[in-house]
């Protein structure tokens, strides 16, 4: 009798998230995945494609493009310059190098099929230690696995299928003692990112003018990271997948946002940048992708960013409006535009 009343409880409130505006009035949906911001992106993407009735460009990378590039400036700016409207959306997730990146953008052209998608890229993508915690965990989820074509698991299923199963997964961790900080977390987190998955930095904290202390031990990680930059065969190799969407219909940019002098100060070698860019362009053109210059860094004051890496939400209005001027100018001069998802098809 108990099971057979949980079974019609259960099938009382799927038939009710499905068939109400129930299922988009609660805050937080969950496929059980352990990265809660990765979760609120792909909620929010779907969100934004079902009201828009589909997605032109994907910004991808990590939380540099997550709090760096508002689609809305970005968008209406270049339609001001090109005359071309356009569904932008950001899908910066923090953590996230290009290892990841490679395997969702395939995920993401698979299901949403958008013209084109623009991945932000840096040179801490490139190094066989850094992020490799957040790939691990991410990429052996099994909801994750079964949609990048893996087993696909009774458990998996039910998370990607199940509405009541999505608005349960988020009290998963009720019984522990750190639950209520992080649920609040996560659910301000969802309603401080735009509907176009931009999340704005307000708390800027202002240290991006001092330079990196060798003596500091929070820094002694990346200056080891950067001691002897060399850019490892097997993220080149994620790279490579990640172009390797352009036989999907998408077209790939990749660019690099302007990042702070004092960045480069970890690295023993002044010219490790440039190297790195002589070695990245070709890998990137030779794949047919293209390849954006980063713009120069004191386009951004010191004072619209929140730290090397990162800009605040002023430097992400200022650099939102000369990325659209960039790809502008490269569509004007250069014929390669970014293309609405019908006519990139």
């Amino acid at each position: 009798m108990g099971l057979l009343i949980f079974a019609l409880l259960a099938i009382l409130f799927e038939g009710l998230f499905r068939g109400t505006r129930l299922s988009s009035t609660l805050q937080l949906r969950s496929h059980g995945v352990y990265h809660a911001q990765f979760e609120i992106k792909w909620f929010a993407l779907e969100d934004f494609v079902q009201e828009n009735g589909g997605v032109d460009v994907i910004l991808l990378g990590n939380s540099m493009v997550n709090t760096g590039i508002d689609p809305e400036i970005l968008g209406q700016r270049y339609e001001y310059r090109t005359g071309r409207e356009l569904r932008i959306f950001n899908f910066g997730v923090e953590g996230l190098t290009v290892a990841p990146n490679s395997a969702l953008a395939r995920l993401l052209v698979r299901e949403y099929h958008p013209g084109v998608l623009i991945f932000v890229t840096e040179m801490r993508d490139y190094t066989a230690v850094n992020g490799v915690d957040i790939e691990e965990q991410l990429l052996s989820d099994e909801w994750l696995t079964a949609r990048l074509g893996g087993k696909v698991t009774l458990r998996a299923w039910l998370k990607d299928r199940s509405f009541l199963v999505k608005h349960l997964l988020p009290y998963r961790n009720w019984n522990r003692a750190d639950f209520p900080d992080t649920f609040l977390q996560n659910q301000y987190r969802k309603l401080a990112t735009s509907p176009s998955g931009y999340e704005a930095d307000y708390y800027p904290r202002g240290t991006a003018w001092l330079p990196p202390d060798p003596a500091d031990p929070a820094e002694q990680a990346l200056f080891s990271m950067f001691a002897n930059y060399t850019m490892d065969p097997g993220r080149l190799a994620n790279l490579a997948d990640l172009l390797a969407v352009t036989s999907e219909g998408t077209r790939v940019l990749i660019t690099e946002l302007p990042l702070h002098p004092n960045y480069f100060l970890y690295f023993n070698d002044p010219a490790a940048h440039a190297k790195y860019l002589e070695e990245l362009v070709p890998f990137i053109t030779s794949r047919g992708g293209v390849f954006l210059p980063p713009l120069p860094s004191e386009l951004i004051p010191d004072s619209f960013r929140s730290d090397y890496y990162h800009l605040n939400y002023k430097g992400a209005m200022v650099y939102s409006a000369l990325l659209a001027d960039q790809l502008a100018e490269l569509c004007l001069n250069e014929g390669v535009c970014l293309q609405p998802m019908e006519q990139a098809r």
